[in-house]
């Protein structure tokens, strides 16, 4: 089967209040969460919650006009030299098409009127930006809180959600990946793990998207106006002792239509080891305990780069 006819496995969130865990249908969306993120590590989440209208919104007033910005002004978006990967990203060796910005706490008002400041100093289209881009991601936001506590609850480690969220920021990445006015696809973003706990990512019209399963078969994921994807990144995959697992994706584009997309990357601010619940005969400790920082770091190193599976590398036990 080809990567344009499988599919992701699909869950409705339209029941589920992420303000009231526990009621609803959480408990049956939860058994299907851990299903699949314990076997493929991504889905497709139907949520309704993001309604079409902001999605519209968050691309064409937010996304769109960021990215028709200037380069000198996209490369404002800097968070300093010790921290390259939390801003603009653009003409990087190896990623011909690929420019991205990304604010660092972007669930939240003010560090999204300040990227927009940052941007626009003259004031110009700060306020639609600013609804548009932080509307969005305080929805996704929901969504990528319900299931870190979903993940807990199925693992049976609630009682670490409350002290670890404290722990964790979170960064929302807007990327544009230019269209190769070709009918054969074009590499975009090459195969990679993300390093973060959870990705949640936001499609716009064009397609692109390609999860690969544990089997080695690439999955298309169709953009729809209701869907989100949702994948397990390499810190939750340690944190759990491997019980989870993170897929390798890529992104390809073809035709003439530029892709645009929106992610929300939950990242942790805390040793990562995995809770003594978690170790057993059963499940041996898969990883040494280690600073996610400094995966990060070996992950873009000349050593890291020889590995595909950067995170047994690195810490593997």
């Amino acid at each position: 089967m080809g990567a344009d006819a499988a599919q992701l496995p699909r869950i409705d969130f339209s029941g589920v209040d992420p303000s009231s865990p526990g009621a609803g249908t959480w408990s049956a969306v939860r058994a299907q969460v851990m299903e699949a993120l314990t076997t493929v590590g991504c889905f497709d989440a139907q949520y309704p919650a993001l309604s079409p209208e902001q999605r519209a919104a968050l691309f064409d007033g937010g996304v769109r006009p960021l990215f028709a910005l200037p380069a000198e002004a996209k490369r404002r978006n800097s968070y300093g030299a010790d921290k390259p990967f939390h801003g603009y990203l653009g003409d990087i060796p190896g990623y011909d098409g690929y420019e991205s910005l990304a604010i660092v706490d972007g669930t939240k008002p003010e560090p999204v009127r300040d990227f927009a400041a940052l941007m626009w100093p003259d004031g110009r289209s700060n306020d639609g930006f600013c609804d548009a881009v932080h509307g969005a991601a305080a929805r996704i936001f929901e969504l990528e809180e319900a299931v870190r506590r979903m993940v807990m609850e199925g693992l049976g480690v609630a009682k670490y959600h409350d002290v670890l969220s404290e722990s964790t920021w979170h960064l929302f990445r807007m990327s544009e990946y230019q269209a190769p006015n070709a009918a054969e696809k074009t590499l975009r973003y090459p195969v990679h793990q993300d390093t973060n706990m959870l990705s949640v990512v936001c499609q716009h019209e064009v397609e692109g998207l390609e999860m690969q399963t544990r089997d080695g078969e690439w999955v298309l994921v169709k953009p729809s106006p209701t869907s989100l994807v949702v994948m397990v990144g390499q810190a939750l995959r340690a944190w759990t002792n491997d019980r989870l697992y993170a897929p390798l994706h890529r992104i390809t584009v073809a035709g003439d239509a530029t892709r645009y997309s929106a992610m929300l990357f939950s990242a942790p601010n805390y040793m990562i080891q995995a809770p003594d619940e978690l170790v057993d005969d059963e499940h041996p400790p898969r990883f040494k305990p280690h600073d996610n920082n400094d995966y990060i770091r070996f992950c873009v190193s000349e050593e890291g780069a020889r590995h595909e599976d950067k995170l047994k590398a690195f810490c593997g036990v």
